[in-house]
């Protein structure tokens, strides 16, 4: 046997041709970012993360503001309408996203979406208007709004599948405006509220509202809550609770 011969290694590429779905799991563990990346490895990847069910967007993830917002808009327009959007993460620390917020959330409504967490830090007299519809969204299951300064929340609110809401340091413009989620939430099974303020100069809500709210049966399906925030919220919200957790602070 010559001596000069040599081995040669496989060069076939095993994991591009696992079935679209293993692939399309994988992807769903990395940031929407890296996923996208992988479009540069071949044709073979391209569609997979165009297809991706969960989002994740960071901005500390990216080089700049603008490539961050090149990114998130790429991905929402190049997808197909008819592709859903089960989950939709989106983190910027930027006032100039704020205009570009509802645009990616009915985006994701028109795809059926189930999970949305915002966390937007911007000024402190900075406020957000969101998109009405997200009020109304009739397919989300969980909501998660962190360091957001919410302004003009509609007089109706209904999440008729909402399970899960977390509340994290959010401003709202009245006291009223924070009892339309509980409200209006008639499965909901975990509710966190978490350093919530009032924008200065409002009134306090009024012994009417509160009276007619109590009557009624808010949050049959609670099963934890927790709270721990600055202002006084009346406990007949959180009566059906399982696990309740108070801290006033």
């Amino acid at each position: 046997m010559s001596s000069s011969s040599s081995s040669s290694f496989p060069t076939e590429d095993r994991v591009s041709a696992l079935p679209d779905s293993i692939l399309s799991h994988i992807l769903s563990f990395l940031p929407t970012k890296l996923s996208a990346a992988t479009s540069i490895l071949s044709k073979r990847w391209k569609p997979l993360w165009l297809s991706l069910l969960h989002l994740d967007f960071d901005v500390q993830s990216f080089t700049n503001f603008n490539t961050f917002r090149h990114v998130v808009y790429s991905v929402m327009l190049s997808r197909e309408v008819t592709l859903p959007i089960k989950s939709l993460r989106l983190k910027s620390c930027s006032e100039h996203v704020v205009n570009d917020i509802n645009g990616f959330i009915n985006a994701a409504m028109q795809r059926g979406i189930e999970y949305l967490d915002l966390e937007i830090t911007t000024g402190k007299d900075f406020e957000l208007t969101l998109t009405p519809n997200i009020f109304s969204c009739k397919t989300l299951m969980v909501l998660k709004l962190k360091n957001l300064n919410v302004n003009k929340i509609p007089t109706q609110v209904h999440f008729p599948l909402l399970k899960i809401l977390h509340l994290d340091k959010v401003l709202f413009s009245c006291y009223e405006d924070i009892f339309k989620f509980p409200l209006f939430c008639p499965i909901l099974e975990d509710l966190s509220v978490n350093d919530l303020q009032i924008r200065r100069g409002s009134k306090f809500i009024s012994e009417k509202f509160i009276s007619e709210a109590s009557k009624v049966k808010c949050l049959p399906n609670l099963v934890k809550a927790s709270f721990s925030a600055r202002l006084n919220i009346p406990l007949f919200l959180f009566t059906w609770a399982r696990i309740l957790r108070i801290k006033l602070v």
